[in-house]
């Protein structure tokens, strides 16, 4: 990576691999003290030893870091990063590796609730199983509920035109589109590959002329389902929509996304924002 990348708290988001996205509920009596964050730490790793660790020869390690860079603004409440490693002693050699990484935190809205922080979003990557336990001690400690997204199709519009609007691919890098082929094999998808400038163009036409995002994300796509019928003679409304990607991010519907530029950790968390403020109400 560039050298400047070090100084900046999104790296740590946009320098690896794909994310699972959770939304989180407010977390009442989070406190940030070195010490109090050692007790948490403390916890999840016993939930791993009564409910993984049936390996005898594995050891894990709890980590939880303050990341007080890690926000919108400064009315955000500070990031939190949760990073688990496992050792095993191998022919007297120790052997360290990372299963698990989390990252909870806030970027520019959250619920104000008295003893709660509110970290509205865990972006979580690693062992399934791992996962499992730190998010059920998180709740158990703080009272919280944590559950990965599921998109829409018109949400993962949302982030694709978003993407576009604020990426920095080139003009003739691909805007793909995944659909899932019913009463296909699972693993068959349908691709349908566009170029980032015709999309920015018709989006750009299009928010001219609507001021509701709602109605410009309905009405782009329009665009792009004539296109395709068109040239192919293929109608796409049967389809689901399961993925969206571009060179430098991707969205899944299942609540996956890789992001590999700060512009796009972003446009992802500004989507979001969008997102939940329909949701949270009947969350909490």
């Amino acid at each position: 990576m560039n050298g400047h990348v070090i100084n900046d708290p999104l790296a740590v988001i946009y320098n690896e691999g794909q994310w699972r996205i959770n939304r989180v509920s407010p977390m009442h009596n989070l406190q940030y003290g070195e010490v109090k964050l050692k007790q948490y730490a403390f916890k999840i790793r016993q939930a791993f030893v009564s409910t993984i660790a049936t390996n005898s020869t594995l050891k894990y390690v709890v980590l939880i870091e303050n990341l007080p860079l890690l926000k919108y603004s400064e009315e955000d409440s500070n990031g939190l990063m949760i990073t688990v490693t496992s050792s095993s002693q191998d022919n007297n050699s120790a052997k360290n590796k990372t299963v698990y990484a989390a990252i909870l935190l806030s970027w520019g809205v959250s619920i104000s609730i008295d003893d709660a922080t509110h970290l509205p979003y865990m972006l979580e990557r690693g062992e399934q199983k791992v996962g499992l336990a730190v998010k059920n001690t998180l709740q158990t400690i703080f009272d919280c509920n944590i559950k990965q997204y599921n998109f829409t199709q018109h949400q993962l519009l949302q982030f694709g035109f978003n993407f576009v609007e604020n990426d920095t691919s080139r003009n003739t890098d691909p805007f793909i589109l995944s659909y899932k082929t019913p009463q296909v094999n699972f693993k068959d998808k349908l691709t349908l590959s566009f170029e980032v400038g015709d999309v920015h163009t018709i989006w750009n036409g299009i928010k001219d002329e609507v001021n509701r995002e709602s109605e410009s994300v309905n009405l782009a796509y329009q665009i792009l389902q004539n296109q395709i019928y068109h040239m192919m003679t293929l109608d796409i409304t049967v389809f689901d929509l399961c993925e969206v990607l571009l060179s430098k991010a991707e969205v899944k519907s299942n609540g996956v996304v890789k992001m590999k530029t700060p512009e796009i950790v972003n446009s992802v968390f500004t989507v979001l924002n969008d997102i939940n403020s329909t949701l949270y109400i009947d969350f909490h």
